[in-house]
């Protein structure tokens, strides 16, 4: 029993440490897509330039630029491919002589796919003024946060003035999250802070990748309107295999299993030669 445990026993736990040791990784390469906005408030119209360039060492395919305007979203048409290093560039135009004088929120999103057709979003937030510009008398705060499936997003905001505030929260993410809501309107006193809360869920994010989120806060004063922005990211745990994950045990049990095959195998070789 012994030897046939020594001849089978050992290929099995040879190859048990090989698969510790083995790192799955992807040749596919990487997609990364970067975005520059101006923006630009004449005449009562807002023109928005982006330029998207593919900063990543494979091709992505599919592209389409989104751009969402104090709420109101608007499309560019889909480019077919870009490849490593390759930029393009889509201009926007829309009619903002409905809005009050001050400073606004705009949202650039650039949906892509990698050969497999695998969905990917990159997003970017900024704001821009129109007439005159003017300081939100807020801070917000945030904190990096690392999920699996599901996290919460925690923003303190502080009122700098004297009067109270009444301020909506609008959070935007990468279409690899979903949120149960994704705005919130608080009140809070002059010279006070108040904590805000979002939850969010994993829908299609890659393990150990990180994303960045936005969330502005305006609110309306008599002269203007006032927006703060602020920026968080969320990391998504890394995805190792069980082996690696617990590598030093199996490497333990394996030089324990080791040693004891050898014991019984010189016992029994003793016991051998006393016969």
């Amino acid at each position: 029993m012994v030897r046939l445990f020594w001849r089978v026993g050992w290929p099995i736990l040879m190859c048990a440490l090989l698969l510790t040791y083995t790192n799955t990784s992807s040749a596919a390469g990487i997609l990364k897509i970067e975005t520059k906005t101006t923006v630009q408030v004449k005449g009562g119209i807002l023109r928005i330039r982006v330029v998207f360039t593919n900063k990543g060492s494979a091709p992505a395919y599919q592209l389409q630029v989104h751009v969402n305007v104090s709420g109101v979203e608007v499309h560019a048409p889909i480019v077919p491919q870009l490849e490593p290093g390759e930029s393009n560039a889509v201009s926007f135009q829309r009619d903002v002589a409905d809005l009050r004088k001050g400073r606004y929120p705009l949202v650039v999103t650039v949906d892509f796919h990698d050969a497999n057709q695998y969905p990917f979003s990159a997003i970017s937030g900024m704001t821009f003024f129109k007439e005159t510009d003017v300081n939100a008398e807020l801070i917000a705060e945030s904190e990096e946060i690392t999920v699996q499936d599901e996290g919460t997003l925690r923003f303190n905001i502080k009122n700098l003035s004297e009067a109270p505030r009444e301020i909506e929260a609008n959070l935007f993410v990468p279409k690899e999250f979903s949120a149960s809501e994704v705005k919130q309107t608080i009140s809070v006193d002059a010279r006070s802070e108040k904590r805000l809360n979002f939850d969010i869920k994993n829908f299609s994010a890659l393990p150990g990748a990180t994303y960045p989120v936005f969330c502005f806060f305006e609110y309306d004063t008599q002269s203007a309107h006032h927006t703060a922005l602020t920026r968080s990211v969320v990391a998504i745990e890394k995805d190792e295999n069980m082996f690696r994950r617990f590598r030093w045990l199996w490497v333990t049990l394996a030089a324990i299993l080791a040693v004891c095959l050898i014991v019984a195998v010189t016992k029994e070789r003793k016991k051998q030669r006393k016969a």
